[in-house]
Formats: C-alpha cells, structure tokens, sequence
C-alpha cells in the first residue's frame, strides 16, 4: 500500500493492527510520517484536522445516504436547536435553557423546571384548603403563602 504523510497519519490514528498484512502497512505508514521532516507538534496538528475532516466526510455521506424524508428530519431538528445524540442527559434546547433551571438527575436523565414557578393551586391543593384547620396549615406551607 502506497501512503501519502495524510493518508498514513489516518491510517495510523484509525486502524489497530490485527493481521499481518495490516501489521506491514503499519510500519509503511511509521516510515512515511518518520521520513516527512515535520516536528511532532506538526504532526500532531496535523493528525487533528485530518481527523475532523474525516468525521466530516462521514458525516455528509451518511446524510447523503438517508432518504429524503430523514434528510428533512434531520434539518428541520436542527433549526429547532435540538440534538441527534441519544445522550442519557436528555436532549434540552438551547433556546429554553435560561429558562429553565436545573432540578437534579433521576433515572440518568437531567430534570428540569421552571425558573421562578410558583405552585399553582390544583384540585388537590383546593381540596386540602377546605379540609379544615391542618389542611389550611398545609397548604400555607406548600404555597409559601402566610
């Protein structure tokens, strides 16, 4: 296999050995980097821009691949400012986050809630108001109301 230094640099980064043959190709693509005359810190750059480009590429051709019904899935999620990635913090929008402030992790998931909310008074909170004297006292400590 013949290297150019780009192509050994990635070919370096992305491959680990397992057979012989990519055992030999390793040590082609050592000896180009080795014989290019650029310093480590070079090279280093170098290997990281390589490696970026590359996502890149795979990214586009996997977008290239989708129907174009995902296509517009996919561009439409993205104006909305949501993300692709199944992360186990959940997926927030950016547009609502100074909005919301943060309320713990439960289930791996992050929990969100309003910031500056107040409780509002639901069937049940009304219920516990008329049940009498405890329940007024209860439903004074729930709200914050004196």
């Amino acid at each position: 296999m013949d290297f150019t230094l780009p192509s050994a640099i990635l070919f370096i980064a992305q491959t680990k050995p397992k057979s012989k043959e990519d055992f030999e190709n390793m040590q082609k693509a050592r000896e180009v980097v080795k014989n290019s005359g650029k310093t480590r810190k070079e090279l280093n750059e170098m290997r990281k821009e390589l490696l970026k480009q590359d996502k890149q590429d795979k990214k586009d051709i996997r977008y290239q691949e989708m129907k174009p019904m995902q296509q517009d899935m996919v561009d439409s999620m993205g104006k909305m400012g949501i993300g692709m990635k199944n992360n186990k913090g959940g997926a927030i929008l950016k547009k609502n986050a100074e909005k919301m402030a943060y309320g713990g992790m439960s289930g791996g998931k992050k929990h969100m809630y309003v910031a500056g909310g107040n409780v509002t008074d639901n069937p049940g909170l009304k219920a516990l108001r008329a049940s009498g004297p405890k329940g007024m006292e209860a439903y004074k400590k729930i709200t914050g109301s004196k």
